[in-house]
């Protein structure tokens, strides 16, 4: 009966091209269940959006992930919510980045309740940028460490590495499904990292402005130099800025690279001084295949002029 009152209404409307039978079907489905299907897959959990694209390439569709930071917010001082702390608890993998702040809340969390989901850092084995390393022998201290590791090719792989760890540990039953996704991934990394190795070989300019210094691990990667106009994460005094002013001159550097979840008005102060543009990169956007290349053509035309 309610399949043929909305059928007729339908028909009787003229609106045949907006609505497809999936469509109504779903819809359908809905009004019998009183609301939409549940995901039913497991779920996995990561700290950033760019860590959800690293999953689907190792995992296709079979979990569902969440991720604890949202768009436009500032992975640096985001603060979970007790909600989000309640859902990486009932994950069945949590993958950190490493070295991002909140994330000890998560962990401190964690601890708490006992029994939770497989904790696994990424950053383990890549090759760290800290401002200090201090070696005790038997161990080494990292201080200051540049957690921006989602932005290096080579990286990407170490922490598709790990992740294939422990999808193949949680999941062993398709073992061979995540191996083959990680090698094709792998591949996919090696030729980025060669075609951006080819590319930015080509520059005489090598040093670029940015407001937050996120691309330190790109700027290793490809023998660049990264002038940050924040200092460890707060503004800059009036001397600092007019050191990078100066140092910009000298560079013949013009323009300065944002991201959206910074203030801007430092950066654009500076690109006003020196004549340039302010210029917005998206280290955390979804699809980081497109977004490497869409940042490295950005940074490359700016240092070809």
């Amino acid at each position: 009966m309610l399949f043929e009152c909305i059928l007729n209404n339908y028909c009787r409307s003229g609106m045949k091209q907006l609505i497809s039978i999936p469509l109504l079907f779903l819809f359908l489905l809905a009004a019998c269940t009183g609301g939409m299907p549940e995901d039913d897959r497991p779920v996995v959990t990561v700290s950033i959006l760019p860590q959800k694209y690293f999953v689907e390439r190792l995992a296709g569709d079979k979990f569902n992930v969440n991720v604890l930071v949202p768009p436009g917010a500032e992975p640096e001082t985001y603060e979970p919510t007790p909600r989000q702390l309640r859902e990486v608890a009932n994950s069945l993998v949590y993958f950190r980045i490493g070295y991002i702040e909140f994330e000890r809340t998560v962990l401190r969390s964690l601890n708490q309740h006992g029994n939770g989901p497989l904790v696994v850092n990424t950053a383990e084995g890549v090759d760290l940028i800290a401002a200090d390393i201090v070696d005790h022998g038997d161990h080494v201290h990292l201080y200051g460490v540049d957690p921006h590791i989602w932005l290096t090719a080579p990286g990407v792989r170490i922490q598709a590495a790990n992740m294939l760890a422990a999808l193949v540990k949680a999941d062993p039953d398709n073992t061979r499904f995540y191996t083959d996704n990680f090698n094709s991934f792998s591949e996919d990394l090696d030729r980025l990292h060669e075609e951006l190795t080819t590319k930015f070989s080509k520059l005489k300019k090598r040093t670029f402005i940015v407001f937050h210094p996120a691309l330190g691990y790109f700027a290793r990667d490809y023998d660049l130099t990264q002038i940050s106009i924040e200092e460890e994460g707060k503004n800059p005094t009036p001397a600092n800025m007019r050191k990078i002013i100066d140092i910009a001159r000298q560079e013949d550097i013009r323009d300065v690279f944002i991201q959206m979840e910074f203030e801007r008005d430092n950066a654009m102060t500076v690109a006003r001084e020196l004549g340039g543009d302010v210029i917005e990169l998206k280290p955390l956007a979804a699809n980081w295949s497109e977004n490497m290349k869409e940042m490295a053509e950005k940074l490359y035309d700016v240092l070809d002029r």
